[in-house]
């Protein structure tokens, strides 16, 4: 009897370890400031361009410059269907400007004058520090930092380790797949550049959908104790869908920064 009520108590606490945490403890200070109002920081772009000696390197660096762009754009759309109001990325462009904030400061310092000068509740910044590309996978590795204008304390802090399968032939040559295909032509990309700006617009979706539905939704609050994500992510596009799994940040910053 005993070693019943033992394994059920193990059993319990291994369950319970495994669960994700809530978004209540994930975002509790959304939960208890409501913002309502996002300002999209220009991208803090660490990723490195090759020495343009050969037009492949003019072909790799166009892909690079042409996904930050993308990943800039598409930051709006997961966050305008969580009910906030967003700052889009020309206005936002125009407040770097008049603002001029080191970055120093927009990560780790005093906010308010966003808050005071432009009614904005949070300032959410987006790094790539690195692209990756390796045994047929491109990889880009993201950071994403939602801090308070008030509190100036982080809402959202997670690392994405992005991942996109590129299927290859038996001679170990890119094959062209239908999701590639129909992206490129709908928005008028080569097919690498396609494969890049289809991985960062799913990452930003995933991550900022994520988010707590805006307080000016009757939702608002409704969703606190839905599973959130994870820190560290590492984020699988294979042609037809998503793998997504937990990743350490031992992980993370041995392939990022190392």
């Amino acid at each position: 009897m005993k070693q019943s009520i033992l394994t059920v108590f193990v059993l319990t606490l291994l369950l319970g370890a495994c669960k994700s945490e809530k978004k209540i403890n994930s975002y509790e200070d959304i939960y208890s400031e409501r913002p309502t109002v996002i300002y999209l920081a220009p991208i803090n772009d660490k990723a490195e361009r090759r020495v343009e000696k050969y037009p492949t390197d003019i072909e790799y660096n166009n892909e690079i410059n042409s996904a930050k762009a993308y990943l800039y754009q598409t930051m709006s759309a997961p966050l305008t269907k969580n009910g906030y109001y967003v700052i889009g990325p020309v206005a936002s462009q125009q407040i770097a400007e008049d603002i001029d904030m080191p970055l120093k400061q927009m990560r780790n310092g005093d906010l308010s004058v966003f808050r005071n000068d432009y009614g904005i509740d949070a300032v959410l910044m987006v790094t790539l520090h690195k692209w990756k590309d390796e045994n047929g996978k491109k990889t880009a590795f993201l950071e994403y930092q939602m801090r308070s204008t008030k509190t100036n304390v982080d809402m959202l802090h997670t690392w994405v380790m992005a991942v996109k399968q590129v299927s290859t032939n038996l001679k170990g040559d890119p094959i062209t797949l239908n999701n590639d295909t129909r992206f490129a032509k709908r928005f008028g990309m080569d097919n690498g550049t396609a494969q890049r700006c289809f991985l960062v617009e799913k990452v930003n979706d995933y991550i900022l959908r994520d988010l707590p539905t805006s307080s000016l939704r009757r939702q608002f609050e409704k969703d606190q104790y839905k599973s959130a994500n994870p820190t560290y992510i590492k984020y699988i596009w294979m042609d037809g869908g998503a793998d997504v799994q937990n990743c350490t940040a031992e992980e993370y910053e041995s392939n990022a920064f190392l």
